[in-house]
């Protein structure tokens, strides 16, 4: 393998493929999407340890995809029509129920009151901090594996570009391993910037409006996951 690494880096064809490659991947992780959205709400409402739990959520799931998409054993999934008819509507449920559940906190911290569903943000407790950064993981690890489209991603940008100096299985999990790496860093990124405005952020006003906003969002985002089948 170190061989085969060293001809990409002799090669200007391949490394021309690789520097491709980590643009089109730029490109992706920039562009805004449920995950993103789920973050700063987590952010918003339940601080720097909650997002952060998000993110290893994300980045969990990230890492499942993408060595689903280097193995091929997202090709093997999307070649079942029926199979991933079930993901895509219960990934679109799954989005709907996020944003509802931002939009009940939306209302109950609007109302002043505190209950079931309520940011978790205003949970007291060791133990409820504890629950919270669970909860944030869970969500941020089943709102990235069970996006459809995420999974659609996946099986398109991963056959356009191959390191033919390696093996076919090798080089999907280089190109996999890189993807995530820039994932990571993305997101590191973001939480740090997310760390300077701690006191902007836990401000109730701003819990509100991200809580409002987000809800709006993921319902609209799972509804049209739902209704429109991904291509």
């Amino acid at each position: 393998m170190v061989a085969g690494l060293a001809g990409v880096h002799d090669d200007p064809v391949m490394t021309g493929t690789l520097v491709a490659f980590l643009v089109a991947s730029v490109a992706v992780i920039l562009l805004p999407g449920p995950d993103m959205m789920l973050l700063l709400k987590n952010a918003a409402t339940g601080g720097r340890a909650v997002a952060a739990a998000t993110v290893a959520g994300i980045m969990t799931g990230n890492a499942v995809l993408c060595a689903a998409a280097a193995l091929g054993l997202t090709a093997v999934l999307l070649a079942s029509g029926t199979v991933f008819e079930v993901l895509r509507i219960v990934g679109g449920l799954y989005l709907m129920y996020l944003g509802s559940r931002a939009l009940l906190a939306w209302a109950r911290l609007r109302g002043g009151t505190a209950g079931p569903g309520a940011s978790e943000a205003s949970w007291p407790g060791h133990a409820s901090r504890n629950l919270a950064r669970r909860a944030a993981f869970r969500q941020g690890l089943l709102c990235n594996v069970l996006n459809p489209k995420a999974a659609a991603f996946y099986l398109a940008l991963f056959p356009q570009f191959e390191v033919t100096a390696l093996p076919p299985t090798t080089s999907h999990l280089v190109l996999a391993a890189a993807f995530w790496l820039l994932c990571l860093c993305w997101y590191v990124g973001v939480l740090t910037v997310l760390g300077r405005l701690g006191r902007v952020l836990s401000s109730p006003v701003v819990a509100r409006r991200a809580e409002a906003t987000t809800g709006g969002v993921l319902l609209g985002l799972g509804g049209l996951v739902v209704l429109r089948p991904a291509p």
